[in-house]
């Protein structure tokens, strides 16, 4: 026999589900209540573990001029909007202002080299810069890169780093630098390449 469906079995149906409904939506109103306050109860900070904080600087001074000399001959001068020092470590970190002057042996001016952060080692002498650091020289030109070392005790200005030298006819870039700080000898250690300046004149 064919089946017939009673057409007021689904209204039933509908009319019990709607009160189940109707029965747990005070529940559901509830859990959501208590989810929301959980949720924007403040969260506890981490404390920090001890020794996470820097170091606190020995010395801090503003708008200072650093002489570094080598067998009593001047060899640069470090010119510090804001420099701090750690007794510690024997470091003097340069954070603000850094422009630095180099000298030849009979005391004329062989380049000037400028950055956004240097940090001096209190033993060697040696300065480390970093972020557009720039050399300039009247001999060779201006040098570009990214961090750089001055290596006290030889006398170089070296960096692995990618290079950009610009002449006054030409334009020299690599990877891998050393040179005297006047930059009239160097060496661009990889990856050499160059162009001349378009209307420049050979000296």
């Amino acid at each position: 026999m064919p089946t017939t469906r009673n057409p007021h079995v689904p209204t039933r149906l509908n009319h019990h589900a709607s009160k189940r409904l109707a029965r747990f939506r005070p529940w559901h109103l509830a859990m959501a209540i208590a989810l929301c306050t959980a949720a924007c109860q403040p969260v506890d900070q981490p404390v920090p573990e001890e020794g996470a904080q820097d170091a606190l600087p020995d010395q801090e001074a503003w708008n200072t001029t650093i002489y570094l000399s080598r067998d009593g001959r001047q060899e640069a001068t470090i010119r510090a909007g804001h420099r701090l020092y750690f007794s510690e470590t024997n470091v003097t970190v340069i954070d603000e202002g850094i422009h630095v002057e180099f000298f030849e042996d009979d005391g004329s001016l062989a380049s000037t080299l400028e950055a956004e952060w240097g940090e001096i080692d209190g033993l060697t002498h040696n300065l480390r810069v970093r972020g557009g650091v720039t050399v300039h020289s009247t001999e060779r030109g201006t040098l570009e890169t990214d961090s750089l070392t001055w290596l006290n005790a030889a006398n170089l200005i070296v960096t692995d780093a990618a290079v950009r030298l610009t002449g006054d006819t030409d334009v020299i870039a690599g990877d891998g630098f050393e040179a005297d700080p006047g930059m009239r000898r160097y060496i661009i250690r990889r990856n050499v390449k160059g162009r001349f300046l378009p209307d420049a004149q050979p000296q």
